[in-house]
């Protein structure tokens, strides 16, 4: 027992809205149960197995509650949760859908021995008709190994994540419908693509120098590599594709690239149920973009805590950057309590940051700028919880704020960094759950305030379902129901497929608005054991609703689509 007591500590590496993770801060408990299941609760195996398929690329989906003006430019890998589990754990999902839409998801967990564990996940993610004949095809693998000894330990993670998104594919020139000719920024060819990828690979390595199991202070050593890249082609002559180029070439190949080699060392120090760990870091990154090149050296110093006392925690991470991009700040902060049956929580964050390197500059055939002044932008955003697990009316509450100053936004061809582009949202939310005999109620309801009114305002769902068991044994359990809802109106935005980022539409374009809408579903969800499957109905009030509603700029909401998923959890 006194060897696995070293690694209590928080990772210095957070997502925008994640909380602190302790990597080995369950080693006394697993976190896959026997009744883990993949799918999540049978009551939402339909939601859990198939994302909403909404027409606009990337991140941005004005329709969930917790959102983050973030999601306007390119999205990027967000990590997976870290698992532990003794009894080896693989689990498969995969649902189908109309325009040939498929998700499938792999994930394997075991213990090779007591001291070294390892996870791998694979997700797959494509549709060869979101949008008309457009499609897209985005594949994730993520590789996770730890192990422990009383005086080591190492945590290595290798992540890969590819998007490849077709934007034309049949849609130029469309105008199926009388008046609704789809609009888009310039894409000439019909074989116009984006491409994007990226690599990380992150080595953390804790040297104790303490036997006592109970106290423990050592150094910490962690190498990152990372590399993104983005490419949009359009395969013609450049004549055939353009009046006018920037550079000579058979075919436009407009890319970029961001190499970032870091190393991280400091000290940590742990003692039962407080931990931290603070040090100094320093990164080299290489930015190439055809003529443009440009590299530096950052310097910068961090810290991590993690504490888990009398049944209060608080995961909190901070970063400061003093050479290179100097001013850069990032504090992140968790903080949980849980008493009988009500749990409170609460999560903020604080972050000043430049333009990303690609927002900077860009030189291809298709755009050209130059945006050398830098400026930080900050964004703010706290988020608060509060659960009630009563047995009688489970529910929930909770509510967000999100402030954007000067954060890098692109309008009409170029990025700017001004009072149009400080973003704000803020909202509440509720829900309950009801269950009677066989009858089970659901319901949630959010109102939100936003810049521009960039979302809608109200946000309402319901579900009521049959909730039991099949056939005289009753060991087939399902939960069968419909799902209604309403959306309120809001503005809609464009995108620009080239560099894969949304545009905020200014008051000399026409604006569209989209329209209030009721939402109606049919799911029904079967469970047998390890294993399950569902059928959804989604979207069924597009058969009697006109006139055609838009998500964003020129894409049309969703239209009736039919979805088929199954799930199955392995445990040795």
């Amino acid at each position: 027992m006194k060897k696995w007591a070293l690694f209590l500590l928080v990772t210095s590496f957070c997502q925008f809205f994640s909380s602190a993770q302790s990597p080995f801060g369950n080693y006394f408990q697993d976190t896959l149960k026997p009744g883990h299941r993949i799918s999540g609760k049978l009551d939402s195996v339909d939601v859990n197995l198939a994302s909403y398929q909404h027409t606009l690329p990337g991140d941005f989906n004005p329709f969930q509650f917790n959102f983050s003006f973030s999601d306007l430019n390119t999205s990027w890998l967000k990590p997976q949760a870290r698992r532990f589990s003794s009894i080896p754990h693989i689990a498969f999902e995969y649902s189908m859908g109309s325009k040939s839409a498929q998700f499938g998801k792999i994930t394997y967990t075991q213990a090779i021995d007591s001291n070294t564990f390892i996870q791998f996940d694979y997700i797959r993610n494509t549709t060869l008709g979101n949008l008309r004949n457009s499609s897209f095809e985005r594949n994730i693998a993520q590789l996770g190994f730890m192990h422990r000894s009383r005086y080591y330990g190492t945590i290595l993670d290798v992540s890969f994540y590819g998007n490849n998104n077709r934007l034309s594919n049949g849609l130029l020139g469309d105008s199926i419908r009388e008046g609704f000719a789809l609009l888009f920024q310039e894409v000439d060819k019909q074989n116009a693509e984006n491409k994007t990828k990226e690599l990380h690979i992150d080595w953390k390595n804790y040297i104790s120098f303490s036997k006592d199991s109970l106290q423990k202070i050592g150094v910490i050593l962690q190498p990152r590599l990372d590399i993104k890249n983005q490419r949009y082609l359009e395969q013609d002559t450049l004549p055939g594709i353009y009046g006018f180029y920037n550079y000579d070439t058979a075919s436009t190949k407009d890319y970029w690239e961001l190499s970032s080699l870091k190393l991280n060392g400091g000290v940590f120090y742990k003692n039962r149920g407080f931990n931290i760990e603070a040090g100094l870091g320093t990164r080299y990154w290489d930015y190439d973009n055809l003529l443009v090149h440009q590299d530096t050296t950052e310097a910068f110093g961090f810290a991590a805590l993690d504490m888990n006392i009398k049944g209060y925690s608080l995961n909190a991470t901070a970063n400061y950057t003093f050479v290179g991009a100097s001013g850069e700040t990032q504090i992140i902060a968790d903080a949980k309590k849980v008493f009988r049956t009500n749990v409170f929580s609460a999560s903020g964050a604080f972050i000043r940051k430049y333009a990303e390197n690609y927002q900077r500059s860009y030189y291809g055939n298709t755009l050209l700028y130059s945006w050398t002044d830098k400026v930080l932008s900050t964004r703010t955003s706290l988020n608060l919880n509060w659960t009630n697990k009563n047995r009688f009316v489970p529910f929930f509450v909770q509510a967000f704020m999100e402030n954007n100053s000067k954060m890098p936004v692109f309008i009409k061809n170029r990025w700017r960094q001004d009072t149009l582009t400080s973003l704000n949202a803020l909202g509440v939310q509720a829900g309950f759950e009801y269950s009677f005999k066989k009858l089970l109620i659901q319901g949630r309801a959010s109102y939100r305030e936003s810049t521009g009114d960039l979302l809608p305002n109200w946000l309402i769902s319901g579900r009521i379902a049959y909730n039991g068991g099949l056939f005289k044994a009753k060991k087939l359990k399902t939960v069968t129901g419909i799902e209604v809802g309403y959306i309120s109106h809001y503005q809609l935005i464009d995108f620009v497929p080239q560099i894969n980022t949304y545009t905020l539409l200014t008051k000399l374009t026409t604006v569209k608005q989209f329209n209030d809408m009721m939402k109606l579903h049919f799911f029904t969800q079967f469970d047998l054991g390890y294993f399950r499957w569902f059928i959804r109905v989604e979207n069924i009030e597009q058969t009697f609703v006109k006139p055609t509603n838009f998500e964003g700029q020129g894409y049309p909401v969703t239209p009736l689509q039919f979805r088929f998923g199954v799930s199955w959890d392995f445990f040795n």
